[in-house]
């Protein structure tokens, strides 16, 4: 018996860049964003997110 398959891997496609020159939107941050950072804000500034766990409810 033989498999045939395909190959999976995310190399084959690249990132779609974000414009550049772009600086965080907190007031007094001036960080430029990296073309690859496609939120309005920087890693220190971004809002916190925490994951859903499953089946596990997160009392805020």
């Amino acid at each position: 018996m033989r498999v045939i398959g395909e190959r999976f891997t995310s190399t084959d496609r690249q990132s779609a860049p974000a414009i550049a020159g772009r600086v965080c939107d907190d007031d007094k941050c001036h960080t430029v964003l990296s073309i690859y950072n496609d939120l309005d804000f920087c890693s220190i500034h971004a809002p916190m997110v925490v994951p859903r766990m499953r089946g596990k409810v997160i009392n805020d």
